[in-house]
């Protein structure tokens, strides 16, 4: 069966769904980095993150079933960061993390982007490959960098104060 894999926005009905996703997805790293999971800390720093990424933040859906979650947004300083790419475990290894990914990547190539992931995940070798760089570090956490690949042009139409952007 070929996935159909779209994104939709997040509402506040997903909240058990992307907490869940996030929980799989994140809990051995941070009992590795931090000695334990300690779900109540959890829940308060899950709250904390939602509340701010809400408005950026989608559902994966594979047909009309929900398989992951998805959040990035476009910086103060113009860059654009992935936040979260997270995907079941039985729709995990079938490239869809990948493809979303690179839809991000082609749709912010007109901005460098960021990302950062435990340093125990095996992922940044996928970033590498995608092109992204080595960006500094914090004693848990990679951060990388992916240069822009197309440079925006602005062009003023005389006369008219028309602004035409290719």
């Amino acid at each position: 069966m070929e996935d159909k894999i779209k994104l939709v926005p997040y509402t506040d009905n997903d909240y058990e769904f992307v907490y869940d996703v996030k929980k799989n997805a994140y809990k051995k790293y941070v009992e590795e980095c931090w000695g334990s999971w300690i779900e109540e800390d959890q829940r308060k720093y899950f709250d904390k993150f939602i509340s701010n990424v809400k408005n950026n933040a989608y559902i994966i859906m594979n047909g009309e079933k929900k398989i992951g979650f998805y959040n990035g947004e476009t910086l103060e300083n113009g860059n654009y960061e992935v936040g979260n790419i997270c995907i079941i475990q039985e729709y995990q290894g079938r490239g869809i993390g990948s493809k979303i990914l690179k839809d991000v990547l082609e749709k912010n190539d007109d901005k460098d982007i960021e990302i950062q992931y435990f340093k125990q995940n095996p992922v940044g070798k996928l970033y590498k490959r995608l092109g992204f760089i080595a960006n500094g570090e914090t004693e848990f956490h990679y951060h990388m960098i992916k240069a822009k690949t197309k440079q925006k042009w602005y062009y003023l139409i005389p006369r008219t104060n028309q602004v035409l952007g290719v």
